[in-house]
């Protein structure tokens, strides 16, 4: 009897193993697709990385994209550049481009504690769903709730913007 709850305990012990080690290994292979025709035409797109004027200020990259047409149905969601990913921004004065403002590294809030609860509050990044070069962007977006994807290449890095820090009082 002794020897038949050990066979039992053996095997229920294996299937509590295999049943975890299979709980984070689902994969989907549901590869993306890039649409080679997309609902728009685009007219200029470029890169230009920025640093603040002030210490602690930060630095980033923000990519620019204008079109010269969209189709009214189309709503621009995300970019995906340099291994960040970012919502796509409108300004009312510019509709026919949206911006995509990528900090850098400085820029990220990590909460440092001794308290692990307080740590736990920060989040994980997202993985990236793209191999890219430095010179290519991913934008998503969606028509009628449908998600698609458009993959820019040879993208324009334009000179760096080095913010001026603010103006100290002089004495005379």
């Amino acid at each position: 009897m002794k020897q038949l709850k050990f066979i039992v305990s053996i095997c229920a012990l294996a299937f509590l193993v295999l049943s975890v080690s299979n709980c984070g290994s689902s994969t989907t292979n549901t590869a993306i697709v890039f649409e080679k025709n997309p609902p728009f035409i685009i007219s200029e797109v470029y890169a230009q990385d920025w640093v603040a004027g002030v210490q602690g200020g930060g630095s980033g990259t923000n990519l620019f994209v204008t079109f010269s047409s969209i189709n009214e149905d189309v709503e621009m969601k995300q970019l995906f550049f340099r291994n960040k990913i970012e919502d796509t921004k409108t300004k009312p004065n510019v509709p026919l481009q949206i911006t995509g403002y990528f900090k850098g590294k400085n820029n990220e809030r990590v909460i440092m504690d001794s308290n692990p609860v307080k740590e736990a509050q920060n989040t994980p990044p997202a993985a990236f769903p793209f191999q890219l070069s430095d010179t290519e962007a991913v934008l998503s977006y969606t028509i009628s709730g449908a998600l698609y994807y458009y993959k820019i290449s040879d993208i324009e890095n334009r000179e760096a913007i080095a913010y001026p820090s603010s103006n100290k009082p002089t004495r005379d």
